[in-house]
């Protein structure tokens, strides 16, 4: 399935013999990306619907432990700054 980036330009593409057929394949395109935007919404309610509460909680689990994780970077890279300090303050003495 090809993206909806918004970005289906003439030049890029050189599909395009008239300037009329550039502006309908544009349309076009816009409007196959609009059709799979509204499915993607109407998807996402359907979910919410069915499994919401359930990715309530899967998400609260994923967010805790990336939260966890990114505290346990910080503590690492405190220590070692520290680790350098004390290693540089030793080299000094």
């Amino acid at each position: 399935m090809k993206q909806c980036l918004g970005n289906n330009s003439c030049e890029a593409e050189n599909t395009c013999h008239h300037e009329e057929s550039c502006v309908m394949e544009e349309i076009h395109h816009l409007a196959k990306c609009a059709k799979h935007e509204l499915l993607k919404e109407k998807m996402k309610k359907h979910f919410e619907a069915k499994i919401g509460k359930k990715l309530d909680k899967v998400a609260e689990v994923v967010v805790d432990a990336v939260l966890a994780r990114m505290q346990h970077k910080k503590a690492d890279k405190q220590a070692c700054e520290q680790f350098e300090e004390d290693l540089s303050s030793a080299y000094k003495a």
